[in-house]
């Protein structure tokens, strides 16, 4: 007697998550890349890569990803999707995932945005850190909002629902 793997319309329904930009409730920013099924538990899984150090990709339960629980002493979601259009720029950390991201988002359409629109502005690495009025700091986020709104534009990217 053998067995067979159910056909696609055999499959429980699984809860996907939506792909995107999404940060950690410790401050992390991740990708969503797709939502996907686990082979031996036909569980749907998040797959999702990390927008920082080695940008690492990973898979979650898509539950345990869209929760909501009792996180750092309040209640509130794992993960929160933001909408890269005006995701507030103020952070290293943010600039950076905004970045991978929307460079990833461009490859996806075979897009180079650093040739095809230009690189992002590079870091700043001036800065005296005694909070100037015109550091460094201000004039690359400034900046870096001028290229996310030219990139979001080559992209055709409009503000998430």
């Amino acid at each position: 007697m053998s067995t067979s793997s159910p056909t696609d319309h055999e499959l429980p329904p699984q809860l996907a998550t939506p792909p995107g930009l999404y940060r950690h409730y410790k401050g992390g920013w991740y990708e969503v890349v797709d939502t996907v099924r686990c082979s031996e538990t036909l569980q749907a899984m998040t797959l999702y890569r990390a927008l920082y150090d080695n940008f690492g990709t990973w898979v979650r339960p898509a539950a345990m990803f869209s929760e909501t629980g009792f996180f750092l002493g309040k209640d509130q979601a794992r993960f929160v999707r933001h909408d890269p259009t005006t995701v507030p720029l103020g952070d290293l950390p943010t600039a950076i995932a905004l970045i991978a991201h929307l460079r990833g988002l461009a490859l996806l359409r075979s897009i180079e945005l650093d040739t095809t629109l230009r690189p992002p502005p590079p870091v700043p690495t001036t800065c005296c850190g005694r909070g100037c009025n015109g550091c460094v700091w201000e004039s690359y986020f400034t900046a870096m909002h001028h290229w996310r709104e030219d990139a979001c534009r080559l992209l055709q990217l409009s503000a998430v629902p």
